[in-house]
């Protein structure tokens, strides 16, 4: 059996060395990671997982106890801790509890006699009691869809409430006036919160609560077929039933199917979760949908972040939204006349589902007898509290300015500042960079970017979500890394999400309470393309590989929006922002035609951005260049304001006339004259911007390319305070 040593030997390199890629920890370049890695597969090399657990009394081992394994809500919630679990180098025990409280018991003795890191549980029931074992023992432990009474500890679960009040008001609308709920384990805090949107949706109608037609019972098949025969049965002649999950759903069917009865044209029926497989096959049922796979996401980002920090964590909540996706079993295609809903195959014509995400009731709006949702506490509100003074940040001040609206002054944005020189002669301190991920990467700790921003009263910091994948063995190609399909297979993965969304935590965690925001900003797909492809300088070269570029192009867009669902669905209401940087111009125009623009990136770009409309946030574009006359494109693919609007290509006086209320405008300063200008040049420069982009809002200051290597730390400075100075509203000095 092959040795560590004997890996170290075959790569060149210290055993050290092999450890540190082993266990994902220190600093190793890129090239001498996959020197060692291609040992580590030739040998056949294993590591001990009982040496390594000694050595840093970690098993490396998470356990996950779910209610029903052969439910695909809860299969798809463990594929997302998995996932996870494995990028970091986890395994994870899987645990069914159906829903037994001694069973539930047992796994837990099992799983404190393991050793294992971390547990991640769907409790039973809402007593805090029952996980006294995990309490003291200070096991990091997790609360999936579940809440619990007496323990304030990490939890992750959708919003029932608001989808049960959607998908009873659905039926509602559509002219039901006895809705019957087969509901779950009165124990259970889903099935209390879906009672609770339940009673709530027709109270806000003004239609009566009638007890007998709320059944309760368990998330199961058989007694979803039980309840549905209660309803019946009792003569209470409901004309739809809402049933509280998807196995009560499939037993509501069967009871309807054994009385002769039809969905939707006898009885209506929703229910929450959906069955994927089937769905696929035949979309019929009208439900609403937790994201369960993003669920066990960020239960494992949530447990694995406790793990690392070296600090002592506040808990936290994580509530996930609900998307209502109406189909047929509702009855709403009922009138349309020129279907049988259970007819196949459908037309193809036919719209099959329609989904719209729920929007959760916000405090207070909630009566008084309905289970209170906490939310995401990490960050401050972005939109309440009194306006800032002019030399302090405040990221409503932002906020305002992108909505076309004066605040106190013209906002400070820095999109990129690298240079370790301005942040030392701002923090007036020596810097500890941070080492992340793989290779010699070394980033700014988020607590030093967020002191940064406050120090200099600039109104927001930017967390990046960027991936350019490189090729994983052999030598780089010619001009970029790839050059044939086959080297699609070959691409480094992205990196680990959980490590995306815990950083994004420190950033709303340093951020709280100072008036600065976060800015969530995200790489794209077109010029991370080109530069993986080695064609961003050659139009012809785009159009010789354009099928590859797009192949590619796909691949990064798919990634690139789910870690953007993910990112809105969790931190929306805590995100200032979104931004979206794609270097597609250069300084005389478009990288390449216009006509393959237009056809390779509009609809792309909308698909990308579409998690972020969806929660309603504002969207910026960060790309250099001319943009000028592509304007109206970015704003029909909804892009709120753009980012930098070099002056060095742009008229930014006209482009401010004719885009006035429509666009807003960021950057503008030449990062040039913070390089090589005086204070007064500088001065004077903001002085001008702030008098002419300014008025009626829509303008935020900011350099051109960015606090890069060069810039005069005194000179960034004195940018900061001219806007301070001449950015007030309402005031002489302005003008």
């Amino acid at each position: 059996m092959s040795t560590i040593r004997d890996v170290a030997r075959r790569a060149g390199v210290s055993p050290v060395t092999v450890s540190r890629v082993i266990n994902d920890t220190g600093n190793v370049n890129a090239i001498t990671r996959a020197r060692v890695e291609r040992a580590i597969e030739e040998l056949g090399y294993v590591p001990s997982v009982m040496a390594r657990s000694l050595r840093s009394k970690r098993t490396h081992t998470l356990a996950l106890l779910v209610s029903d394994v052969t439910n695909p809500f809860w299969t798809t919630i463990a594929r997302g801790v998995e996932d996870t679990a494995q990028s970091r180098g986890y395994s994870v025990f899987l645990y069914n509890t159906d829903e037994n409280l001694a069973k539930q018991q047992r796994y837990l003795d099992v799983v404190v006699a393991q050793r294992v890191d971390g547990v991640i549980i769907a409790p039973i029931d809402l007593d805090a009691q029952h996980l006294v074992r995990l309490r003291r023992r200070n096991v990091p432990t997790v609360i999936v869809d579940r809440r619990i009474e007496g323990w304030d500890v990490d939890s992750v679960y959708g919003d029932s409430f608001s989808g049960a009040r959607a998908l009873v008001r659905h039926l509602i609308r559509l002219g039901h006036k006895r809705i019957a709920m087969l509901s779950g384990p009165a124990n259970a805090s889903t099935a209390r919160d879906r009672v609770a949107g339940y009673r709530m949706a027709l109270s806000e109608a003004g239609m009566p609560v009638d007890p007998r037609l709320i059944k309760q019972g368990e998330y199961r098949i058989v007694s979803g077929e039980e309840l549905a025969h209660q309803v019946l049965d009792e003569g209470l002649d409901p004309t739809a039933i809402f049933a509280a999950n998807n196995t009560l759903a499939v037993g509501a069917i069967q009871a309807v199917g054994k009385r002769g009865l039809r969905i939707p044209q006898d009885v209506a029926l929703v229910c929450f979760d959906d069955l994927p497989h089937l769905s696929s096959l035949f979309p019929f049922l009208t439900v609403a949908v937790q994201p369960a796979y993003d669920m066990g996401v960020n239960a494992a980002q949530l447990l694995l972040s406790r793990l690392d920090s070296g600090a002592s964590l506040p808990p936290r909540h994580v509530v996930l939204p609900i998307r209502l996706i109406v189909r047929h079993s509702c009855g709403s295609r009922l009138r349309d006349g020129q279907l049988c809903p259970l007819s196949l195959p459908l037309p193809t014509e036919v719209q099959i589902e329609e989904i719209t995400i729920v929007k959760p009731l916000r405090p207070g709006e909630r009566p008084a007898d309905s289970v209170q949702i906490a939310g995401l506490t990490i960050s401050a509100p972005l939109r309440t509290g009194e306006p800032s003074d002019y030399d302090k940040p405040d990221v409503n001040r932002l906020l305002k300015a992108l909505r076309h609206q004066e605040a106190d002054r013209v906002p400070h944005l820095e999109l990129c500042v690298t240079s370790r020189p301005v942040y030392e002669y701002v923090l007036e301190r020596e810097l500890k960079l941070l080492v992340e991920g793989r290779g010699d990467e070394q980033t700014i700790a988020p607590e030093d970017r967020v002191e940064f921003a406050g120090r200099l009263g600039m109104d927001a910091v930017t967390c990046d979500f960027f991936w350019q994948p490189q090729r994983v063995r052999g030598e780089p190609a010619a001009g970029g890394c790839v050059e044939t399909w086959a080297d699609l297979d070959d691409l480094q993965p992205p990196p680990p999400l959980t490590d995306q969304l815990s950083r994004l935590e420190r950033y709303l965690r340093a951020a709280q309470g100072t008036g600065v925001g976060v800015i969530a900003h995200f790489s794209s797909f077109f010029d991370v393309a080109l530069q993986v492809l080695g064609v961003s300088e050659s139009a012809n070269a785009f159009c010789d590989d354009r099928p590859l570029v797009e192949r590619l192009m796909d691949i990064l867009l798919e990634h690139q929006e789910k870690v953007m669902r993910v990112v809105c669905d969790r931190f929306a209401d805590d995100l200032a922002l979104i931004v979206v940087s794609d270097e597609f111009a250069r300084l005389a125009g478009l990288a390449v035609p216009e006509g393959v623009w237009m056809a390779v990136f509009p609809q792309r770009m909308k698909r990308l951005l579409a998690p972020a409309r969806e929660h309603d946030k504002l969207v910026t574009l960060h790309t250099a260049g001319r943009v000028e006359g592509f304007l109206p494109t970015l704003h029909e693919i909804g892009f709120d304001a753009v980012h930098p609007l070099e002056p060095e290509s742009n008229d930014v006086f006209e482009i401010k006339r004719q885009w006035a209320g429509r666009i807003a405008l960021m950057g503008t300063v030449p990062t040039a004259l913070l390089v090589s200008g005086r204070e007064g040049e500088i001065e004077a420069t903001v002085r001008e911007y702030c008098a002419r982009l300014a008025p009626g809002g829509g303008y935020v200051l900011g350099s051109s390319h960015g606090i890069v290597e060069g810039v005069l730390p005194e000179n960034l400075v004195a940018m900061a305070q001219a806007v301070h100075k001449y950015g007030r509203y309402g005031t002489s000095e302005r003008r």
